[in-house]
């Protein structure tokens, strides 16, 4: 129990000094930026899930809202007996995900992610023990996978502390909003804009989400 509290405790102790770092940063880098986190909580980088896990959460989630997605997230771990696993998803079928919400696009990439990661998901464990670049390139050949979701899962799924993703609607929307970039513009104005915010691009990005929430729900006195 002691050892669990004391982990808690530096966990804690190194997301406050992570964040403490990523404003000091955009201060110097980015004063446009600080100023729209100025008055935020502290946010801290989503905590790792096992890598299946987060691969499902993540392909419920296309192209839904924050609410809809957990709907149906919740309605597929239910068909699943709880058990969010390779063997329990290939057991159930393409039919009794799609019953629980999912898309018969989104129910076949499921399914293929299933396929990949292979009895107690050892193949994407394996995968995370490659180079980044090397895991990123192999998950975008699942089929339903694309840098959105890849992105999405090095964020959620992993917690890795610098990700940006130019293709999310919502990180677009706030930085046209909130940092002047006109809109519609190609995914490297949006990229490039995020270069001064490394090594910290997931807490900006979550700092960038924050923005779009109403007032009354964002800022700390």
């Amino acid at each position: 129990m002691r050892r669990s509290w004391c982990k808690d405790v530096q966990l804690a102790s190194m997301m406050k000094r992570m964040d403490e770092e990523f404003r000091a940063l955009v201060q110097k880098e980015d004063p446009q930026m600080h100023a729209v986190i100025a008055r935020h909580p502290n946010l801290h980088l989503p905590s790792p899930r096992p890598p299946f896990d987060a691969l499902v959460r993540i392909v419920g989630a296309q192209q839904l809202s924050v609410k809809a997605a957990a709907t149906v997230v919740s309605r597929v771990e239910a068909a699943l007996d709880g058990q969010v696993t390779p063997q329990q998803v290939l057991d159930a079928g393409p039919d009794v995900l799609r019953r629980a919400g999912l898309s018969g696009a989104k129910s076949r990439s499921v399914t293929a992610i299933a396929q990949f990661a292979g009895t107690d998901a050892v193949c994407l464990e394996r995968l995370l023990e490659t180079p980044w670049v090397d895991a990123r390139a192999s998950l975008l050949k699942i089929r339903g996978i694309g840098p959105w979701s890849v992105d999405m899962y090095a964020m959620f799924g992993l917690g890795m502390a610098d990700v940006f993703s130019s293709g999310d609607l919502g990180l677009r929307v706030a930085m046209e909003t909130h940092l002047n970039l006109t809109p519609k513009q190609k995914p490297a104005v949006y990229d490039q804009r995020a270069l001064s915010w490394r090594p910290y691009r997931t807490l900006a990005s979550l700092h960038l989400w924050h923005s779009l929430k109403p007032a009354s729900e964002r800022f700390v006195d």
